[in-house]
């Protein structure tokens, strides 16, 4: 009878998790299936436009060969992208649970205070981020037939701030470097900040009671009741940490792709940069999260 019991628990558990993302599936049906697949054949043809219309050659692999042996920027970008997932997910998980720690204790002001790290999320997907893209983010473009690489942005000038303060001028580069890096690793964490708050709301307060009476201390509750606790709330948000980073706009290859998709219209070499750099991320996540069952979830179960 309990087996029985834990069986209809469960299945309604999965019926109402596939309600929650039935939608999602339709709009993914509806709106992204047919430019998916027509993306990976424009990356196996050659596309010419004449009297506006688009004209398909099939050649293979031939502009995944150029991407990877003509294209002196392509792999360069993936480097680069790849080297900053890996230095700025540590940080932003750990900036992220610390701070939940922090707006997860009881002080005045704590809902303004939360509000505020939460603000970035909002501005981020309205446009107001719009606006803010021609002052803030520093996208780098590159121009496909010149080679040349820009960017443009700048709402806080640091440069500007340190140069004002009197600052010697050789390091005011560096300087300025590190704090817009900083500024953008704490935009980017207000629904991590979301998600370990709502891990660490439902953790039992009873296992805190617990390694009180043990006699444990602060630290040792962190390590032994936190964070085995909150396992899959870090597997949720290393998974969205990843792919937010991989597709950023201001990803050097995502960037670069663009750039030339909208600037050149360059529909075929762009399609199999984008499916190329994709196969690489699936990959590298891939790696990621085995690593991460293997050396972490199997400890902490």
């Amino acid at each position: 009878m309990k087996k029985k019991t834990k069986g209809n628990l469960d299945a309604n558990k999965n019926k109402i998790g596939y309600q929650f993302v039935a939608h999602w599936i339709l709009g993914l049906l509806m709106f992204f299936i047919i430019p998916i697949i027509d993306s990976i054949k424009y990356s196996l043809t050659n596309i010419t436009i004449a009297a506006g219309e688009l004209k398909f050659k099939f050649i293979g692999i031939e502009n995944y060969r150029q991407m990877l042996l003509s294209d002196a920027k392509y792999l360069d970008n993936v480097r680069d992208s790849v080297s900053t997932m890996f230095s700025s997910v540590p940080i932003i998980i750990a900036l992220s649970l610390i701070l939940a720690i922090v707006l997860n204790q009881k002080f005045k002001g704590r809902l303004i205070a939360r509000s505020i790290f939460f603000m970035p999320v909002i501005i981020a997907t309205g446009v107001v981020m719009v606006l803010l893209k021609s002052g803030y983010l520093r996208v780098p473009l590159f121009n496909v037939t010149s080679g040349a690489e820009y960017e443009y942005g700048g709402l806080i000038d640091f440069n500007e701030i340190l140069l004002k303060l009197n600052f010697p001028s050789s390091i005011n580069g560096l300087f300025a470097k590190y704090l817009s890096n900083v500024f953008d690793l704490i935009w980017s964490c207000g629904v991590q900040i979301i998600l370990f708050l709502s891990g660490l709301q439902s953790i039992s307060p009873q296992l805190y009671e617990v390694s009180k009476i043990e006699g444990a201390t602060k630290w040792e509750e962190f390590w032994y009741v936190t964070i085995p606790m909150l396992k899959d709330v870090i597997l949720l948000v290393l998974i969205y940490t990843m792919i937010q980073l991989f597709t950023s706009l201001d990803n050097p290859v995502v960037a670069q792709a663009y750039s030339i998709m909208k600037n050149n219209q360059i529909y075929d070499l762009s399609s199999a940069m984008l499916w190329g750099y994709f196969v690489l991320v699936m990959a590298v996540m891939g790696i990621v999260l085995l690593l991460y069952k293997q050396l972490c979830l199997k400890r902490w179960e």
